[in-house]
């Protein structure tokens, strides 16, 4: 209840700010409306995000290069609809690791059905996606129940394919490339192996405008200080506007909505006394929600890098080390009685941040293998050093994406 009030006092706020000072939005856009969950969808939302910090820092670990983008919400979908696959220990397993041991199969699948669809509704203004689909190889017996339970809850499509033909990544891929706006063209490489019975995939993409769009005449070359204290060269946007915005000893913290103020990005600078690892190591859920539920108003002087990039992301390694073992074991009876087991998880992304607003997109396949006020002085937020940023729906706290910012490309 607490955060529903704050949400919507702090939207109702920062709309009626926004239409005294700015013309980036017309008359008849109205501010959004929090998504309502159950309690028990909300205490859902609160185990993804636990989850999503303890993969950060497991992706961040793992990164070769300085900077990453990871989708949290992306790898959930995908995980949500093998976990409907699983059985016995793995099954116990993963409920562990993802912090729903308490919840019961039908409150799981109405949860990402609920959240898949709100989120494509909230804002008229962002272009958001979610797409799920299951492609399998024509030989392979799936039982009926896992197919109709991801595609009531999951939407997802559902198609057997020869993966031997020559052309069967090809058709997958394209299928990625269709729902991601051509951000993610290739995950599937060719050809398939002998192995891989079946992919499980989910596709998310979000492109939406700043709530206080950036001028472009503003945006000037300025330093950005590398962890090895290197300097680069940059195009820094800047402006000068009022957000919501947090500080401790520990962080700085901005919260930059879009559209009609559904979506937000947050981004996090290290205090003086941190680097960028360690606020990675430093930051879980139960510090999110403290500076969440204590971002206030402030007027700010904001810089931010423009950049652009693409990772891809090899997740065996991080899921593993989060508490799911035994899914690259097997444990999946309830899709088919031939032993299957998880042989690779992958997540490739792609994000640009400019004057206009952020284009996000990510997909995540998981391959199944046989076998076993007045003038005020602002406050400074400069990101000319590494910085972590969240894309994340604001009336459930959902986060969609992380990422940590080394070297603007």
């Amino acid at each position: 209840m607490k955060q529903y009030f704050y949400y919507t006092l702090i939207t109702g706020m920062l709309f009626c700010i926004h239409a005294c000072n700015s013309d980036n939005l017309t008359n008849d856009v109205q501010p959004a409306k929090p998504i309502e969950l159950t309690l028990r969808q909300s205490e859902k939302v609160s185990a993804d995000n636990r989850f999503s910090f303890v993969m950060f820092k497991e992706v961040s670990a793992l990164a070769d290069k300085p900077n990453t983008f990871f989708s949290p919400l992306s790898l959930n979908f995908a995980l949500g609809m093998l976990y409907n696959g699983a059985s016995g220990d793995t099954r116990a397993e993963m409920a562990e690791a993802l912090g729903m041991s308490d919840f019961t199969e039908t409150e799981i699948n109405e949860y990402y059905q609920k959240m898949s669809q709100s989120l494509l509704e909230v804002d008229p203004l962002t272009d958001i996606a979610i797409a799920n689909s299951i492609w399998y190889r024509n030989t392979l017996p799936v039982k009926q129940p896992f197919i109709d339970v991801n595609k009531k809850y999951f939407d997802a499509e559902v198609k057997a394919l020869d993966f031997n033909k020559s052309d069967a990544a090809d058709i997958i891929n394209k299928w990625c490339a269709d729902k991601t706006k051509n951000r993610i063209k290739e995950i599937i490489e060719k050809p398939i192996p002998a192995n891989v019975m079946m992919y499980l995939i989910n596709a998310l993409y979000f492109k939406s405008k700043w709530w206080s769009k950036f001028d472009k005449s503003n945006t000037k070359h300025d330093d950005f200080t590398k962890t090895d204290n290197q300097k680069l060269q940059v195009n820094m946007m800047e402006q000068t506007n009022d957000f919501p915005y947090y500080e401790d000893e520990h962080l700085q913290c901005v919260e930059m909505p879009y559209g009609n103020m559904a979506f937000s990005m947050v981004a996090i600078l290290p205090g003086n006394a941190m680097d960028i690892d360690q606020l990675i190591e430093y930051l879980d859920n139960e510090t999110w929600l403290n500076m969440v539920n204590n971002l206030r108003e402030r007027n700010v002087w904001l810089k931010l890098p423009r950049f652009k990039i693409e990772c891809e992301i090899d997740l065996n390694e991080p899921v593993g080390n989060a508490g799911m073992k035994l899914i690259f074991v097997g444990g999946f009876s309830n899709i088919s009685d031939i032993a299957l087991f998880v042989s690779a998880i992958k997540q490739k992304t792609f994000v640009e941040v400019n004057e206009e607003g952020t284009e996000a997109a990510a997909v995540t396949v998981i391959s199944i293998g046989y076998g076993s006020a007045g003038t005020r002085t602002p406050v400074q937020f400069f990101a000319n050093r590494p910085f972590l940023y969240l894309i994340k729906e604001r009336s459930t706290g959902a986060i969609l994406f992380i990422g940590r910012m080394d070297a603007p490309e």
